[in-house]
């Protein structure tokens, strides 16, 4: 597995409340996550901080995965943990009151590529040429497109454009997605929405695809077009390229 990464404040904004991490345990598997964390002056960097270092932790002493199902409950135990432990830091501190983050990764190990999701943060895979979102957005926009009272065209000057239906954090119960997905991807991308929230999938499938760029190039490109976009959000990226080896 190849992989890089990086993060930017953008344009905009005085803070970065994402935060990610790559990690590579002693059992020759991989974990990554992107955090984008919410609640602005309320502590958006201590919530996405708090998830990725509990997930970081548990993975870097977790035993090796055997079964499906054995994966399905550390992802599901250590994000609970995650919640807990952002939602016990909010109510100690006033100013971190009502923080909260997405959170958006993958374990590949020897029994296969597992994929989790919580909120609008977003993985992508690449599948014979074709960039295919993986996970769903947990949003009020989302939600609203999936009922079809709102077409793509105005979810992107929708008002309630950035509204999560879904956090860690901000309520003692939320949901987690958690799939198992086909090996033979090319490429995995695992983005805040301060990259698709603002630059188009064609431009970002173009982008990865190039193969006159580096891993480390595409990534960088990717968050210049964020920036070129505006750059109203903080942009995380991670791209992880499948070279058979894990």
């Amino acid at each position: 597995m190849k992989v890089f990464a990086n993060t930017n404040v953008g344009l905009v904004r005085k803070l970065n409340e994402d935060d990610y991490c790559i990690a590579h345990n002693d059992n020759d598997e991989w974990m990554a996550i992107v955090c984008d964390g919410i609640g602005g002056a309320k502590a958006g960097e201590v919530a996405s901080h708090t998830a990725v270092m509990t997930m970081y932790e548990a993975f870097m002493k977790a035993p090796k995965f055997n079964k499906d199902r054995q994966v399905d409950n550390w992802i599901r135990e250590n994000l609970n943990q995650a919640n807990d432990f952002i939602y016990s830091k909010s109510l100690k501190n006033p100013n971190e009151r009502g923080m909260g983050t997405t959170a958006v990764g993958v374990i590949v190990a020897s029994i296969g590529t597992f994929i989790f999701n919580v909120g609008d943060s977003r993985i992508y895979a690449d599948y014979n040429g074709e960039l295919i979102q993986m996970s769903e957005d947990h949003s009020v926009i989302a939600q609203l497109l999936k009922e079809g009272k709102i077409t793509s065209e105005e979810a992107k000057t929708h008002p309630k454009k950035n509204t999560l239906t879904n956090a860690l954090g901000v309520w003692h119960v939320f949901r987690i997605d958690i799939n198992k997905i086909e090996n033979t991807y090319n490429y995995l991308l695992i983005s805040s929405d301060g990259l698709h929230g603002y630059v188009e999938k064609k431009v970002i499938s173009d982008i990865v695809h190039d193969e006159s760029l580096s891993l480390q190039e595409k990534v960088d490109t990717l968050i210049a077009r964020a920036n070129q976009s505006g750059g109203y959000d903080n942009c995380s990226i991670i791209l992880m390229e499948n070279d058979g080896e894990q």
